[in-house]
């Protein structure tokens, strides 16, 4: 029989906490419709900055919608089905750009590329 022994790794705890996540759902809820991170932070408790509000969201997925080229951050359950149909294709059409980039890069590499195109 193998001994195991437990590694000393240790998670690192949410960026926020669940009582922060609930704030930025609160003002969504109340709001009813697209904030901008500004907008969201400004109805937030104290001290909460526009950054803390895009944390807050991301960490809220797929409570809280935010996309490239969307108006902000709005619920889910008030999102009509066109807007969610519009998030997913923005990230999948974002994910299918940057996989094309990195195949451009490990080409690049490949060949050993180093600079500019001789």
């Amino acid at each position: 029989m193998i001994a195991t022994a437990e590694l000393p790794l240790k998670l690192p705890a949410p960026a926020h906490s669940p009582e922060e996540v609930a704030a930025l759902v609160a003002v969504l809820r109340e709001a009813g419709d697209w904030l901008t991170a500004k907008e969201c932070a400004a109805r937030m408790p104290d001290g909460t900055s526009d950054r803390d509000v895009r944390a807050l969201a991301s960490a809220a997925c797929p409570q809280v919608v935010s996309f490239p080229g969307s108006k902000g951050y709005k619920l889910w359950t008030l999102c009509t089905v066109e807007e969610i149909n519009h998030c997913i294709q923005a990230f999948e059409s974002q994910g299918h750009d940057m996989i094309k980039r990195a195949v451009v890069y490990r080409q690049a590499y490949h060949r050993r590329f180093r600079g500019a195109p001789s």
